[in-house]
């Protein structure tokens, strides 16, 4: 694992994990995208099951992990959405797959609607073009309801195992490790605290972009149908952010290009809930994509049912 960064066309300092493939002398990209308040850690678990094939690069999304906080707080899908663009420009031609969780599979829809860089599959973790208002606010609820300050790895891993209350223990204990940074001589977490606001339609900037731009939802929907590769949906069985309905309405409007996958004993956040299923599930449906096979009947026989 090497630890690097790269330069965002506004100058922003965004950093990402580099987990070099292990055996094949000529790999493609898998891009890991992050959700919302998590850093690039909270795919520890994938990278083995996706290494061996491919050159595994785990981005910290601005304003979390060890990327730099934006001082002009421009935190919007849309300018997530331009950070990924700007991470796809620098690796040229390669063949890239990509994988978002949540807030980082909305960025990634966003970002592959107005790019023309190949990319060859995306996986989208437990999101959908609409969270309902209840889900929604009950995660912003429990980000925000977080002590400012911890008084070591063990109180903010006490802490996310309030939030977190499915997770695997070995990969949440993992996650909290890396999570905390000292700041005026005491720890505290690596996310931004304007993120929240920013992101979560309670800043005038979101007001602004929503306006220019459309409505965030509606824009969503238009991109996913858009999509001309193969698309995963990973779905935590007892998700209340990505519901049933929502991810058979994705799978419908994606036609033969998608493919819906129900992680069985996992929430929301399917890779720390169920590490072993969810990167089984993701490193084979990669592995058919990269093949060229397509979204076809025989990758349904992947499909975890409940």
């Amino acid at each position: 694992m090497q630890s690097r960064f790269f330069r965002a066309r506004d100058g922003l300092r965004l950093h990402y994990l580099s987990h070099p493939c292990t055996q094949a002398e000529s790999a493609s990209y898998c891009i890991l995208l992050h959700g919302f308040t998590n850093d690039a850690h909270v795919w520890d678990g994938l990278v083995g099951a996706l290494q061996a094939k491919h050159h595994v690069l785990a981005l910290d999304q601005r304003g979390h992990g060890d990327s730099d906080w934006d001082p002009a707080r421009k935190y919007s899908h849309w300018q997530l959405a331009e950070d990924l663009q700007d991470f796809l420009v620098s690796l040229g031609d390669a063949t890239v797959h990509i994988v978002g969780h949540s807030l980082g599979a909305r960025v990634a829809i966003l970002a592959l609607e107005s790019m023309h860089h190949s990319v060859t599959s995306l996986t989208i973790v437990d999101a959908g073009p609409e969270v309902s208002p209840e889900a929604g606010e009950r995660l912003v609820n429990d980000v925000m309801q977080l002590p400012e300050h911890h008084a070591d790895v063990q109180a903010y891993l006490d802490c996310l195992a309030r939030i977190y209350v499915m997770a695997d223990t070995e990969a949440l204990a993992r996650l909290a490790s890396f999570g905390l940074r000292v700041k005026r001589g005491r720890l505290m977490t690596k996310t931004d605290p304007a993120f929240t606001p920013g992101i979560w339609h309670k800043s005038p900037e979101f007001r602004r972009l929503d306006k220019e731009k459309g409505e965030l939802s509606v824009r969503l929907w238009r991109a996913l149908g858009a999509l001309t590769l193969p698309v995963h949906i990973v779905r935590g069985q007892a998700s209340s952010i990505l519901e049933h309905s929502l991810a058979l309405k994705m799978v419908q409007v994606l036609g033969d290009r998608g493919l819906l996958s129900v992680v069985p004993r996992a929430g929301h956040a399917v890779m720390l809930d169920n590490p072993v299923k969810s990167a089984a599930l993701i490193a084979q449906f990669i592995q058919n994509a990269a093949s060229e096979t397509g979204v076809t009947r025989i990758e349904k026989e992947l499909e975890s049912r409940v």
